[in-house]
């Protein structure tokens, strides 16, 4: 039959199978102790959702509490610590919800990516995810942003040089961030609202993500989010959620601690110009996207329907996981059968599932024929009297299987290799049974399958609790048996199969352990994700190197209006003498504002800012930086929007004592007034 194979190749799949086999044992690992409802890491996915809604609420609450203006927002979040059992208590798990919801996504998309469910019909789920990833921490950005600490004004000034690279705003954002008094309420307001209106775009993404599955688990259970609820209460009361110095804008903060899973990017926007944030942007974005398609060789083996043979029972309809099945109206006239089946090619994963469901053999896929196969089990010699069904995902993925079924690690089996033990139909376990098998041996993979319900439902099956099942009148059910091992465990599958042999007593999955082990790694699992949560809420932050002041000069002024003339040449003025021929105005522009700074007679900065304006004809605006050892300096600021380029119309000239880690700013308004802007004082 081959070797076996389940999803299709993928490039780097030896890298993928390695961040695979991690996950895999950390997962298996946990399942020795908890049955899969109480297994985090086999429910990823719903723990982020359920985190997400205990976020949501929390946030609502808070409203109460919270002031969504610039001058009040930071004293409403800090009197919060005044009530520690109720409005700290929220905002502390406001915040710990919302960082083990995007914790859980990344890591549901590390593990989607190493077991390589990103390629063919799975591409839907792999960009809607990463959309909802970008959503969640778009919403967490803009949170931080809301308590307008000195985390927040380093976001802040973050976002506006990202942002004013687009020509969106009539005014560069950054303007708005220099000054205290420069704070806009109403784009704070905006902030707040966008803050607000993430989660109805997220709740979209969300439903086209599982769209596509059947009978996805949307939340966990209602025992696990009780568990997980009392670790959050218990890691909020331990460790209430921080909160730094109140924003400064004229002071450059130092020792911030971060939250690494939402304020990541601050890394960047301080050491990348706005221009090359977007370029990376672009760059990952584009490359998380394509993933499907940059990874991908080839899509999976779809199931096709025979619509002759069909006889509409819906079995298979009911068990695809991924909701690739339709039942259409029949196009014959074949009396009682008024729907088919028919195979979404779209949707479809390869996975057999609905093989297994199937009784009239109507479903089929052309690398693994249905027929083909039962004809092949019932061909056993002398020396293969046993027949064994391994999921190509299992721990017997990289077993060697010749074309007569034959592998050195588990001799006297005659193997089939499927993409799912779920493509196995009873009626092919009972045919080998019949035809002389002394046993079949139905081996699946682990904790987290690779099907979704496939594994499931062929143990269902098995015990009569699902049709089709195994009829235990037709062939003595003993002589089957059913084994879970992950593909990091082929030991414990050639152990089982070898037992089985034997008749033996088999070991079919990894047995739990002992009471209390399974509590001591409950209290693991708990301290594990607190101190990972917390860790990762205020981490240390390697922020740039920041010995000096820092000089700032903002400019928003107009240029004098210049015409320029010539002759007109429309008019026929050819007998008149030159210097009496008539000029006319040709064109009216404002000349460039120009600007240079001098400190201690040295010059840090001259440069010219041209008109805004669709025709180059509104106000000069522009921001110039300057860093500044600490100390006192003379400093010079001379303004030119005469257009000439021998002189200066406005210049500003005084000693200032610079702090380190201090801001000096410079308001070069459109009244041609100087303004400057230091801490503790304002001077016009």
């Amino acid at each position: 039959m081959g070797e076996a194979r389940g999803l299709p190749a993928v490039r780097g799949e030896r890298l993928l199978r390695l961040l695979e086999s991690v996950w895999i044992r950390l997962a298996g690992t946990v399942s020795r102790s908890f049955p899969a409802e109480f297994n985090p890491f086999a429910q990823l996915g719903a723990v982020a959702n359920s985190m997400f809604v205990v976020a949501l609420v929390t946030g609502i609450l808070l409203l109460f509490w919270y002031s969504p203006s610039v001058l009040s927002a930071y004293d409403s979040v800090s009197e919060m610590k005044s009530s520690p059992y109720l409005a700290e208590l929220l905002r502390s798990l406001h915040r710990y919800s919302s960082d083990i919801c995007v914790l859980f996504i990344v890591l549901h998309a590390f593990q989607m990516l190493g077991a390589r469910k990103f390629g063919g019909a799975r591409w839907v789920a792999w960009l809607t995810g990463m959309v909802l990833l970008g959503l969640v921490w778009l919403d967490g950005w803009t949170g931080y942003w809301l308590v307008w600490d000195d985390r927040a004004r380093q976001i802040a000034l973050g976002s506006a040089k990202f942002l004013d690279v687009l020509p969106i705003f009539p005014d560069p954002l950054l303007r708005s961030f220099l000054t205290n008094d420069a704070l806009n309420s109403l784009f704070f307001f905006i902030i707040f609202f966008i803050h607000m209106l993430i989660p109805i775009g997220m709740a979209a993404f969300l439903w086209i993500h599982i769209m596509r599955i059947n009978a996805s688990k949307f939340f966990t259970s209602v025992k696990m989010t009780a568990a997980l609820f009392a670790v959050l209460v218990l890691t909020s009361l331990l460790f209430p959620a921080t909160l730094a110095g109140k924003a400064d804008m004229l002071t450059m903060p130092v020792g911030m601690k971060v939250d690494w899973l939402f304020m990541m990017p601050l890394w960047f926007t301080e050491r990348l110009s706005g221009s090359l944030l977007w370029l990376v942007l672009f760059f990952v974005t584009m490359g998380l996207w394509g993933l499907p398609w940059w990874l991908t060789k080839h899509r999976p083996d779809p199931a096709v329907v025979n619509p002759t043979s069909c006889n509409g029972c819906t079995q298979c309809f009911q068990d695809c996981p991924f909701n690739a099945i339709d039942m259409v109206a029949s196009e014959t006239d074949r009396p009682g059968i008024a729907e088919v089946a028919l195979v979404n090619m779209d949707k479809c994963v390869g996975c057999g599932i609905c093989v297994g469901s199937c009784d009239s053999s109507s479903i089929s896929q052309a690398s693994l024929p249905v027929l083909d196969v039962r004809r092949f089990v019932s061909q056993l010699s002398e020396d293969t009297r046993y027949v064994a069904f391994i999921c190509a995902e299992s721990a017997g993925h990289e077993f060697q299987i010749d074309e007569n079924g034959s592998c050195k690690e588990i001799p006297g089996y005659r193997i089939v290799p499927v993409p799912c033990v779920g493509w196995v139909h009873m009626l092919t376990i009972e045919r080998a049974l019949r035809r002389g098998a002394e046993g079949v041996l139905v081996a699946g993979c682990g904790v987290d399958p690779t099907c979704r319900t496939g594994a499931d439902y062929t143990e269902s099956r098995l015990t009569g609790k699902r049709e089709p099942w195994l009829r235990s009148d037709h062939v003595d059910t003993q002589k089957v048996v059913y084994i879970r091992f992950d593909r990091t465990d082929p030991k414990a599958l050639i152990a089982a199969a070898t037992a089985f042999k034997a008749g033996s007593p088999v070991v079919k999955s990894r047995p739990l352990r002992l009471r209390t082990q399974r509590a001591i790694m409950a209290v693991f699992i708990a301290i594990s994700i607190v101190a990972s949560t917390v860790w990762l809420s205020g981490g240390p932050y390697w922020e740039v190197k920041r010995e000096h002041a820092q000089f700032v000069v903002s400019l928003k002024h107009a240029g004098s209006i210049v015409t320029t003339t010539s002759t007109d040449a429309t008019v026929d003025d050819s007998n008149v003498l030159p210097h009496m021929r008539r000029q006319r105005p040709l064109e009216r522009f404002r000349v460039p504002v120009r600007i240079r700074i001098t400190i201690d007679d040295s010059v840090y900065a001259n440069q010219a800012f041209t008109p805004g304006g669709v025709f180059n004809d509104g106000l000069s605006i522009g921001i110039m930086e300057t860093n500044v050892k600490a100390g006192l300096h003379n400093v010079k600021v001379e303004v030119d929007n005469s257009g000439a380029l021998d002189a200066w119309s406005h210049e500003w000239n005084e000693a200032l004592n610079f702090e380190p880690l201090q801001r000096k700013v410079i308001v070069f308004d459109e009244d041609g007034r100087f303004m400057l802007y230091q801490q503790e004082e304002e001077s016009p």
